[in-house]
């Protein structure tokens, strides 16, 4: 196809996403939170939004010249910077979220040059963060006004530019010194930042890495949990009645409330792991004696803890959700291989002895390429490069998982993949598991 074909399909594409947007978000104003607590009709807006995102997109890099990608590269380059600027000095908890103020005012409650100030507005206004409505004079916008409302974002940004960025900028350095070398103390981040310690010790030390990381894995990687819901809500099994749910791993009881409020006949039991009594919400550290009793609970809904490993103990559920670890730095991706084996061992017994039984597994995967639209492979390659800079870690492939799940056998059968789903948004898939004797596999 030539590009003016290319060209001409990528607009009446985008034409049509902009017409589907506007029918079913005809007030929209910006874009909305995710929550996973989605309408139909706003989940068509967001994957209708999407769409028109990933078009522009196409036709941007249809059109780009050289000169056109390094302009924007050093533009995306100025807006870190000018972020991080305005992150250290708390600039932006200094603007009024309504209204406008003179810059002076702000920068002299700041504590910084007005002149200056007025240099990085006029940067990220050219990508709708904060506007000088008139001169001198300086106002939140939608965009920017969020990473007031919400510090989680302004986390985000802040570990992007203070650590992911510098440790990107040294992996050249760490392959010329380190060679393929997978120790977590020997990469690109160890290098950025003079040190011995792994960037897991490193968060262990210092509480801003702990809330940083956490919010730039939500918000600068992709959320996963989103699109796990938006399949979750498709699947008939929940529809049935008197069903009864078990989520192993569970980080939080968002997820179950929610269906269970959404399903009347569902029944929910969210086992946590005893073992280690930690859990993250929203990406916060937590215990689970604390923030499981914060969280808004449900008539139907039961919190267990359950060491990992150990046999599953539910036997009547109908489906087991298993939310299987992904390597992060600090948990190895052979150790994060032994538990994900493990776990799928103390369910055999009980999808033995109930045939109608499934498992349904959260994996963290990477995607081969072209699998996935252009912008989900670009999520994808993201963290998967930053777990490299970060720690010579990497996601797991589809490959490596069947392999995991061909281990898991007894003398009578196996575990078999009965369904694969996927969302259209993002990197989120589910797999359906159940017990399959071996005469069953041979004949299905």
């Amino acid at each position: 196809m030539t590009t003016l074909a290319q060209l001409e399909a990528y607009t009446s594409e985008l034409t049509a996403a902009v017409n589907s947007f506007a029918s079913h978000c005809s007030d929209f104003e910006s874009p909305p939170e995710g929550t996973g607590r989605k309408t139909s009709q706003s989940s068509k807006a967001y994957r209708a939004r999407r769409a028109i995102l990933a078009h522009v997109n196409k036709i941007q890099m249809l059109l780009s010249g050289p000169a056109d990608f390094l302009q924007t590269l050093a533009a995306q380059n100025q807006l870190l910077s000018c972020l991080q600027w305005l992150g250290e000095f708390q600039v932006l908890a200094c603007i009024p979220l309504h209204g406008s103020v003179p810059i002076s005012d702000v920068a002299e409650l700041a504590g910084v040059p007005d002149i200056q100030l007025c240099r990085i507005i006029r940067m990220t206004a050219t990508a709708g963060f904060l506007q000088e409505s008139q001169p001198g004079q300086v106002a939140h916008t939608a965009l920017s006004a969020r990473f007031v409302t919400k510090p989680s974002y302004l986390d985000a940004a802040m570990f992007l530019a203070e650590t992911a960025a510098p440790a990107a900028l040294q992996m050249a350095a760490a392959t010329q010194r380190f060679g393929s070398s997978q120790q977590p103390y020997e990469s690109a981040y160890n290098l950025a930042f003079n040190t011995s310690d792994t960037f897991a010790s490193s968060c262990e030390q210092r509480p801003h890495l702990q809330r940083q990381w956490p919010a730039y894995l939500r918000y600068g990687m992709g959320d996963v949990d989103e699109g796990i819901m938006d399949i979750l809500t498709s699947m008939d099994q929940l529809r049935q009645d008197n069903v009864t749910v078990v989520e192993v791993g569970a980080k939080t009881t968002e997820r179950a409330v929610v269906l269970t409020n959404m399903y009347s006949s569902l029944n929910f039991i969210v086992q946590i792991n005893g073992a280690r009594a930690r859990a993250t919400s929203r990406g916060g550290p937590l215990t689970p004696n604390s923030s499981m009793r914060q969280q808004p609970q449900h008539p139907r809904l039961t919190i267990q803890h359950r060491v990992l490993g150990t046999a599953q103990q539910v036997s009547n559920a109908a489906v087991y959700f298993l939310n299987l670890p992904c390597p992060v730095p600090g948990v190895p991706s052979n150790t994060v291989a032994t538990r994900i084996i493990s776990e799928l061992r103390a369910h055999v017994d009980v999808l033995r002895s109930r045939s109608s039984a499934t498992l349904v597994l959260f994996p963290h995967l990477l995607p081969k390429p072209g699998s996935f639209s252009q912008e989900v492979d670009t999520v994808a390659y993201l963290r998967d490069l930053s777990l490299h800079q970060l720690a010579n870690e990497r996601e797991m492939e589809m490959l490596e998982l069947m392999n995991m799940l061909n281990s898991v056998s007894d003398s009578n059968g196996r575990l078999v993949v009965v369904n694969k789903l996927r969302s259209r948004n993002n990197l989120a898939i589910v797999l359906e598991v159940r017990y399959k004797t071996y005469s069953e596999h041979q004949h299905g």
